[in-house]
């Protein structure tokens, strides 16, 4: 019975969809191109209509074994660790659906055609856009949404919201000047809070206004709207996988005056006081979010299960060698008939798992990597099937100076005596020492991670391992403990090297 009435409710939701399509497709479909005047309103209207397909708000809703809707937020918790935990029991009793609205069958004719206007107007007026070039204009200061966001008049929202600092902005002539003002404002209200990673959903700007904290996309979101409408030209830029710690992250980037894209981040830190990228920290990949479709971001196949979630969302561009320096790599494949389809990737080492951040076309078992993140970073090539992840040949050690294979000798083993161990990187690099006894397991990677066997910490808190090979990669669990944060390292002549 449950299960049918959250069937039921479902289908319900489903058919609410198939009739706002009909009546969003009839009624609010976007005018033809060809009957507008402007040729720049014209070329304006036309990026939007062919872009906006790819484009839409999504949300989840969690149904009752009743049919109705369960609210949940992970504000009403103390911690994320207390809201997942929530969100899961809820999960064994509700059904979790995410609704997916597409902007095309959503927004009005009025609404896209007063959106265009006040943009165009906004460009040609506003003295910090002076310097921007349309198709610049149609990416960075033209879009009527910054991600997945629900969407909002955010430019009939902007003016009032913030018409304390319109005195401050009209004082100021350059892009930089706005930026810091504007963001300081931002940063009186809004805080990023970890908890947003348990929310079903990215609210619009109003709501994200009024609860003052949220995730980085939603704060990077918010600041675009927010500096956009005010004739800036505001990117998101985001690295979707650390190569040297957990998670990703996004920042926001404006367009200076010398036509430089100069990082910031949105509600949080001023272009001055921007660092998350430095030599610490290392990134594989970077991308710039556009709103224009980018046929060459992920690789042309079909079947949605050959290809990581990464690329699904294809607009995007690469800006890596922007932030970092980076090299380009051929990877040679030997054993190339083990190969599901004609395209290999790269992958780094992030919350215990291998995670796709590059993809190239094989070509008689080679495969070229364009401006790969080579700030010391461990790359493992892969394949990629069927929504598995598959490793495809030795990870290997990537620098300023080349690249290092890291292949383990099974005939040269060696007792070892670490002295580190649980080294993970949060804020700054750190070295957790656990109690004396604790279990600690040392892995190698051989296609997989094998076991060098189970010790225990001694008095002299030092862990000893027989039969470890030369040349490996290497990576420490604690038994007794969850932490998915442990880093893998390298071991040369007994000092441990960490990535």
């Amino acid at each position: 019975m449950r299960v049918l009435k959250i069937l039921v409710v479902i289908s319900i939701l489903t058919i609410i969809a198939f009739i706002s399509f009909k009546l969003g497709y009839f009624s609010n479909r976007p005018p033809d191109t060809s009957a507008v005047e402007s040729p720049e309103y014209r070329e304006a209207l036309k990026f939007i209509v062919d872009n906006m397909y790819v484009h839409k708000t999504r949300y989840g809703k969690l149904v009752a074994p009743d049919g109705n809707l369960t609210s949940f937020s992970p504000y009403d918790y103390k911690n994320l660790y207390a809201a997942i935990d929530v969100l899961d029991s809820l999960k064994l009793s509700h059904a979790l659906v995410f609704v997916e609205e597409e902007d095309q069958r959503k927004i009005s004719r009025k609404h896209l055609k007063d959106h265009i206007e006040g943009s165009l107007e906004t460009w040609k007026n506003s003295r910090f856009s002076q310097h921007v070039e349309f198709k610049d204009f149609t990416e960075y200061i033209l879009p009527y949404r910054a991600g997945n966001e629900i969407l909002s008049d955010y430019r009939k929202t902007v003016p009032r919201l913030f018409s304390k600092i319109s005195d401050s902005l009209n004082k100021i002539k350059t892009p930089k000047e706005a930026v810091n003002i504007i963001n300081n404002n931002l940063k009186m209200r809004l805080v990023f809070d970890l908890r947003s990673h348990a929310d079903l959903h990215e609210p619009d700007m109003l709501s994200l206004l009024s609860q003052k904290k949220g995730s980085c996309e939603s704060l990077t979101q918010c600041t675009s709207l927010t500096m956009r409408a005010m004739g800036l030209a505001v990117a998101i830029d985001e690295c979707p996988v650390w190569a040297h710690r957990n998670s990703g992250h996004q920042w926001n980037s404006f367009l200076d005056t010398n036509n430089k894209w100069i990082p910031f981040g949105g509600a949080e830190k001023n272009p001055d006081e921007f660092d998350a990228i430095n030599d610490s920290v290392k990134a594989p990949k970077v991308f710039r979010h556009t709103f224009s479709v980018q046929e060459n971001f992920g690789p042309p196949l079909e079947n949605y299960n050959d290809i990581p979630q990464l690329f699904h969302n294809k607009t995007r561009i690469d800006v890596t060698k922007e932030y970092v320096d980076t090299l380009d790599v051929t990877i040679e494949i030997t054993d190339n008939d083990l190969s599901p389809n004609d395209y290999l990737y790269l992958a780094v080492f992030n919350a215990e798992e291998w995670k796709i951040v590059s993809w190239a076309k094989l070509d008689k078992g080679k495969a070229l990597f364009n401006d790969m993140g080579a700030n010391c970073i461990v790359y493992m090539p892969v394949y990629y099937h069927n929504g598995e992840t598959i490793p495809a040949s030795d990870p290997f050690l990537l620098t300023p100076h080349g690249s290092n294979v890291l292949r383990p000798d099974l005939s040269s083993k060696n007792v070892v005596h670490l002295k580190h161990f649980n080294k993970f990187f949060d804020i700054i690099w750190n070295i957790g020492i656990p109690e004396t006894d604790s279990k600690m397991e040392l892995f190698f990677w051989k296609d997989q991670w094998v076991s060098c066997g189970v010790n225990k910490i001694g008095n002299e808190r030092e862990l000893h391992f027989t039969n470890v090979p030369e040349g490996a990669l290497f990576w420490i669990k604690k038994h007794d403990q969850l932490n998915t944060w442990q880093r893998i390292f390298t071991l040369k002549n007994g000092e441990q090297t960490w990535y």
